[in-house]
C-alpha cells in the first residue's frame, strides 16, 4: 500500500484526516437498519388482522426499505478507508486493524446468538459455525447459512471480502487517471443495476432453500442473494467509494453541494420504494448515497454547514457498528415474548392483540435507547479495548514533509470547490 505516496495523506494535502460528518452518517445508516427490523415486529397490528394498523403502516413507509442502510455502509467503508490510508501502511497492518475492529464484536454477538438458539432447542450445526468463524456465510446462497446465528453479520462477511481486496483496489485506483476513475464509478453503478437482473434470468437455485426473509418481491431466492447478499456483487459499492475518495483528494470530484445532495437522497428514498425489489436493496440508492457521502466530506474539508457534525451524532456514530451488531438480537430475544408479557400485565386484551399507536411509538424509542446503551457497553468493553490489544503497534509517527505536487493538489481542490 506504499503506492499512496503518489498523492500523500489527507493531512499532507492540507485536508483533515478525520471527517466527522461521515461518522454521524454511520448512525443514520444504522438507524435505517434498526427501524427495518423493528417495523417487522408489527406491534401495532393484531396477529389475526388482514391489514396493518395505521402506526405500523407509518413504520413500514419510513423503514420498509431500511436495508438500504447496508449499502450506505459499504460505500462509506470504501471512501473512509481510502481517505484515511497512510503512505507507509502495509497490507498486513491494514488487515490486522480491520480484524481488530470488526471481529471481536462479531465474535461476541455470534456467541450470544448461538446461546439463544441453544436455549430454544435449536443448536447451530458445525457447518454453520465453521462458515461463521471464517466469515464466509454470505457466499452461500441459502439463508440458513447467510443469515445463520446473528443474521445481520452477513454484511461483515462481505466487508471481510472488501478488506481482502482493498490493498489491490487502492493500488490500482490511486494511479488511475481521472477519467478512468469516473469510468470505474459509472461501471460500478451500471453493474449493480444491470448484472443482478441478467443473472436472475440466467440462473436459479436447484434445491429448496431456507427463507428467513421472504424473497418473492426480489425475484426469488437466487436473485435476492445475488443482488443483496453476495459479496462479489456488493464489491461494486465499496470500489465506487474508493474511487470517489481518490477523486475528492485530487480536487476532481464533481458533485452537488450538501443541501442538494440531501434533497437527492430524500427523492431517491421515495423513488426507491417503487423500484423492483432486487433493485431496491442496492442499486436504487447507490448514486444518492455516493453523492451524499462526498458532499458531507467536502463540507468537512471546507468547514461549511453539516447537520451530522454535532457531538451527539459523533457519539452515536462511534457506537453504530456495535448497535448494528446487537440490535436484532435484542429485538428477537424480547419480541417473541413481548405480547404475552403485555397481555399478562393487562396492557392489551389478548396475547395476539396489537398495541395502541402511542405505545408502538414508545416501544420504538424505548428499544432504540436500550439498543444504543447495549451498543455503548460493547463499544467500551469490547470494541475499543480489542482494537488496542489486537491492532498493530504504531511506531512514533515521523515529522511529515511536504511531497512534490502537494501545493498544486491542494490549490486544485480549493479552486474546484470555490
Amino acid at each position: 500500500m506504499s503506492q499512496l505516496s503518489a498523492t500523500g495523506t489527507p493531512t499532507d494535502l492540507g485536508f483533515p484526516r478525520r471527517l466527522p460528518s461521515l461518522t454521524g452518517l454511520r448512525w443514520w445508516a444504522a438507524l435505517l437498519v434498526f427501524g427495518e427490523h423493528y417495523r417487522a415486529m408489527q406491534l401495532g397490528t393484531d396477529l389475526n388482522a388482514a391489514e396493518l394498523s395505521f402506526s405500523d403502516r407509518v413504520f413500514a413507509t419510513l423503514f420498509g426499505t431500511g436495508y438500504i442502510g447496508v449499502g450506505c455502509f459499504f460505500i462509506l467503508s470504501g471512501f473512509v478507508l481510502t481517505w484515511s490510508a497512510r503512505p507507509d501502511d502495509t497490507a498486513r497492518a491494514f488487515w490486522q486493524r480491520r480484524f481488530a475492529k470488526i471481529y471481536p464484536i462479531f465474535a461476541v454477538t455470534s456467541v450470544l446468538a448461538a446461546l439463544m438458539l441453544i436455549a430454544v432447542g435449536q443448536p447451530p450445526g458445525f457447518d454453520l459455525i465453521l462458515l461463521q468463524v471464517f466469515l464466509l456465510q454470505s457466499w452461500v446462497p441459502d439463508q440458513a447459512y447467510s443469515f445463520g446465528l446473528n443474521p445481520v453479520t452477513w454484511s461483515l462477511s462481505a466487508e471481510a471480502f472488501f478488506y481482502l481486496c482493498f490493498p489491490l483496489v487502492i493500488a490500482i485506483l490511486i494511479r488511475a487517471r481521472t477519467r478512468v476513475l469516473w469510468a470505474v464509478i459509472v461501471g460500478c453503478v451500471l453493474f449493480t443495476a444491470v448484472v443482478p437482473g441478467l443473472a436472475g434470468q440466467a440462473f436459479e437455485l436447484r434445491g429448496p432453500t431456507t427463507e428467513v426473509v421472504d424473497t418473492a418481491d426480489a425475484g426469488g431466492p437466487f436473485l435476492y442473494w445475488f443482488s443483496y447478499v453476495c459479496p462479489f456483487t456488493r464489491l461494486s459499492e465499496f470500489v465506487a467509494g474508493v474511487a470517489a475518495a481518490v477523486l475528492l483528494r485530487r480536487g476532481q470530484w464533481i458533485g452537488p453541494r450538501l443541501p442538494a445532495a440531501l434533497g437527492i437522497v430524500v427523492v431517491g428514498f421515495v423513488v426507491n420504494m417503487y423500484l423492483p425489489g432486487y433493485l431496491q436493496r442496492a442499486a436504487g440508492m447507490f448514486v444518492p448515497f455516493l453523492l451524499l457521502i462526498t458532499a458531507l466530506a467536502r463540507a468537512d474539508i471546507k468547514r461549511s454547514w453539516s447537520p451530522m457534525r454535532g457531538r451527539a451524532w459523533q457519539f452515536l456514530g462511534e457506537v453504530s457498528f456495535a448497535l448494528y451488531a446487537i440490535q436484532l438480537l435484542i429485538l428477537i430475544a424480547t419480541g417473541m415474548h413481548l405480547r404475552q408479557w403485555l397481555w399478562q400485565a393487562g396492557v392489551i386484551d389478548s396475547p395476539t392483540a396489537g398495541v395502541s399507536w402511542w405505545l408502538n411509538v414508545g416501544f420504538f424509542f424505548g428499544y432504540l435507547v436500550v439498543c444504543v446503551l447495549a451498543a455503548w457497553f460493547l463499544y467500551r468493553t469490547v470494541e475499543r479495548p480489542m482494537m488496542r490489544i489486537l491492532g498493530p503497534k504504531r511506531p512514533a509517527r515521523p515529522q511529515l514533509t511536504e511531497q512534490p505536487g502537494t501545493e498544486q493538489a491542494g490549490k486544485a481542490f480549493a479552486e474546484s470547490n470555490a
